[in-house]
């Protein structure tokens, strides 16, 4: 059973989607851990290819203001209800991630933190450099790419989870 790990909504069990494929728990309890010592103060957090989002929905519970961009409308609907039942806040975007990136940066919108973690069969660095490219991360933010652990990329920190892996590009 998927549940939030921390923070206001911690143990409430999250409804997950057939086409989701949640984050870790081991990676999502050591990223809110680092995340929480590097932005007491919380902000803004992106969680783009939101699947079941859990990890937006962690986002919310430790105070981030966040928006979760998901285009399934099975997973739209179970994010919203998994929401409502753990009473966070959340904007969900019933939009590709594409499409959002460009009418984001067009609004002028900024993030502390974008979570990006796109179907493991996609274009993983081509997906990353758009939104790298995109600059919604605001100075002093992190863009983050959740990927399997055999994908190298030549930028940012690489940190290592079983078999999937982070990479965190500081702006």
């Amino acid at each position: 059973m998927l549940r939030i790990l921390g923070g206001k909504a911690k143990g409430v069990p999250l409804k997950v989607p057939a086409s989701a494929r949640p984050s870790p728990v081991r990676l999502r309890k050591a990223l809110f851990d680092y995340l929480r010592l590097r932005y007491p103060r919380r902000g803004r957090f992106l969680d783009l290819y939101a699947g079941s989002g859990a990890v937006g929905l962690e986002a919310a519970s430790e105070g981030f203001e966040a928006t979760l961009v998901e285009k399934d409308q099975e997973a739209i609907a179970l994010i919203k209800e998994n929401a409502r039942r753990a009473g966070l806040p959340v904007r969900v975007v019933p939009l590709p991630v594409e499409v959002f990136l460009r009418e984001a940066q067009a609004r002028g919108e900024r993030y502390t933190v974008a979570f990006m973690a796109p179907p493991y069969a996609l274009d993983l660095p081509a997906l990353f450099q758009a939104l790298l490219e995109s600059g919604l991360v605001e100075p002093g933010g992190l863009y983050i790419l959740q990927h399997p652990k055999d994908l190298y990329l030549p930028m940012g920190e690489r940190r290592v989870y079983g078999e999937n892996a982070l990479t965190l590009v500081e702006v």
